[in-house]
């Protein structure tokens, strides 16, 4: 009897645990203040919508787009981050992850389909982003007739699955892209401002994740992010090297 009330004690407790880990994630998710360098200029972005010219960012070599470090907090993370940012008028594009990215023998980076660098910090991956600001409002018919396709078979399988019982069918399920643009979807909720000269700061506030967090106190994960508890996720496309051909979109 005393075993098995410890049991159900313990379960409690690391319930309760995982449960205000993921409170606190979400709360760090809100906001963002960093210090960065090298910038120049100065920009305000309303989700992927930027205004201004702003330069942050660089190359360490020719095709090594690899310039770019902050420190504070941003993407849910406190500490050290990659960011490059580059904005003409209402052109450009970013990117962004926190840490540090996990390199080949080689010392390249090692990324995903769409370049994103990829860390230890398996959250720290669902908040990375790489993406061409144009590229928000570009939805060319292929792609939309490719999610379509993606859909149909994911839904069939998991009606088959249900029908017959047989979970062998789940290996035919198309993995779901949850970067169709190359970002995730907190990123669309999110104002910005970055100023520099050099050095330069960078503050924000992410409506959708404030929602995520007062939303998260029922246990509701509005932006599937509360990884604390779950299975460890698998990044579908790892790994790529990131050599000087692969494009950085700035």
């Amino acid at each position: 009897m005393r075993s098995l009330l410890f049991l159900l004690l313990a379960s409690v407790s690391i319930q309760c645990a995982t449960y205000w880990k993921n409170r606190k994630n979400d709360f760090q998710d809100i906001v963002t203040v960093g210090v960065e360098t090298p910038m120049y200029g100065a920009a305000v972005k309303l989700g992927p919508v930027p205004v201004g010219f702003l330069f942050q960012g660089g190359e360490s070599e020719m095709g090594k787009r690899d310039l770019g470090r902050g420190v504070g907090l941003r993407g849910g993370e406190v500490g050290s981050y990659h960011s490059q940012q580059l904005v003409f008028g209402i052109l450009g594009g970013e990117s962004f992850f926190s840490g540090y990215p996990v390199v080949d023998e080689k010392g390249n980076w090692m990324v995903d389909k769409k370049g994103i660098a990829f860390t230890e910090n398996e959250r720290a991956n669902i908040k990375s982003f790489k993406m061409r600001y144009i590229s928000h409002f570009n939805d060319p018919v292929k792609d939309r007739k490719k999610r379509k396709k993606e859909t149909f078979q994911r839904e069939l399988t998991k009606d088959l699955i249900k029908l017959t019982g047989k979970e062998e069918f789940a290996a035919y399920l198309p993995k779901q892209d949850e970067k169709p643009h190359g970002y995730p979807p907190g990123f669309v909720w999110n104002v910005e401002v970055a100023v520099g000269a050099y050095g330069g700061g960078r503050i924000g506030f992410n409506f959708g994740e404030a929602l995520d967090f007062l939303v998260g106190f029922t246990t509701l994960d509005m932006l599937d992010d509360d990884i604390e508890g779950k299975e460890k996720p698998s990044f579908p496309g790892f790994p790529f090297p990131a050599g000087p051909d692969v494009e950085e979109e700035e």
